[in-house]
């Protein structure tokens, strides 16, 4: 799938995965992203799979209002929409997005494509907004 650039949002499999969200998805949804990664590990999922799991994690930060100013609008709907807290999500996000960071799919593209330092420094940032 496309992107571009180093954001969570910057590519089609999170588009497409957040306008899905939007048509049927609650947090559950949320969770499973998660789950895929922290289940199989970072580096035996493939890239949608990482990428979809980042802005999972995003939006977890986002529910308990630490919000990424390039947050899309459409990821801001779901969030009025569903408008609760994920606290509990929260330690299993910053774990994935760890997982993600240290050694994936997503890590070998980035160092590949030489976006690597901006890539890391959105997902430096992601995690300062999930700590508790």
């Amino acid at each position: 799938m496309a992107d571009w650039g180093p954001g969570i949002y910057e590519n089609d499999d999170t588009m497409d995965w957040i306008y899905d969200l939007l048509d049927s998805g609650g947090i559950s949804r949320v969770k499973r992203a998660l789950d895929i990664v922290e289940e199989e590990g970072a580096e035996d999922v493939d890239i949608a799979d990482c990428r979809i799991a980042l802005a999972a994690a995003d939006l977890v930060a986002a529910l308990d209002g630490d919000i990424d100013p390039n947050l899309p609008t459409e990821a801001e709907e779901w969030l009025t929409l569903i408008n609760k807290p994920a606290s509990n999500l929260r330690a299993k996000a910053e774990e994935v997005v760890r997982d993600i960071l240290e050694s994936s799919p997503l890590k070998v593209y980035y160092k590949t494509n030489g976006k690597f330092p901006e890539w890391k420094q959105t997902l430096e940032s992601l995690l300062k907004r999930l700590e508790l």
